[in-house]
């Protein structure tokens, strides 16, 4: 399968490309470089430095490389940042997305895995916290990720987006061969 993977320069984003290589699919990234290395891409996918959130970079990109499925972890993650920029975090997680969801239905391209957060769970009423509790974000972070939740699910019964969404907090570590890891500046 031809797959393209927004923040693949990022930490989750590049051992997803990894392995997706690992079981022979074809890959290719889309990241501005911003947060992610240029040295984390496996040099195996294409890469494409340009944001998510440029329509003809996202559009030149799913047409040339005839993408079938979309793997999307580009976004901006400090939840303190969030609470005093809130701006940056609407503007990139969620417009951009919205973004990628136009010209993957222009596309023809209909399977999603988007990359969320815990956040989305604010202060959850149960611990562990069980995958239907209520999504009560907190901060501008967690919410910027739950109206994208609420645009895929959107997507999904206007256009037939087949989705999964992946809602994590506090991932940590590093390859098993210790080539790329964690690598956040400061």
């Amino acid at each position: 399968m031809r797959v393209l993977v927004t923040g693949g320069a990022g930490y989750i984003g590049s051992h997803a490309v990894r392995e997706l290589l690992a079981h022979g699919h074809q890959v290719t990234v889309l990241d501005n470089l911003s947060h992610g290395h240029r040295a984390a891409v496996d040099p195996r996918a294409g890469l494409y430095v340009g944001n998510v959130g440029d329509r003809d970079c996202v559009r030149s990109v799913l047409r040339d490389e005839r993408i079938e499925a979309v793997m999307h972890f580009a976004a901006d993650i400090e939840v303190g940042e969030s609470v005093v920029d809130p701006g940056k975090y609407y503007r990139n997680n969620f417009g951009s997305s919205i973004v990628l969801l136009e010209g993957m239905r222009e596309s023809g391209v209909n399977r999603l895995v988007f990359s969320s957060t815990a956040a989305v769970y604010g202060n959850p009423t149960t611990v562990p916290i069980e995958e239907d509790e209520p999504r009560a974000p907190i901060n501008p972070y967690g919410r910027s990720k739950m109206m994208v939740e609420m645009a895929i699910e959107d997507f999904s019964r206007a256009h037939g987006l087949g989705y999964a969404i992946l809602r994590y907090f506090n991932v940590a570590g590093a390859s098993p061969d210790g080539t790329i890891g964690e690598d956040h500046r400061p």
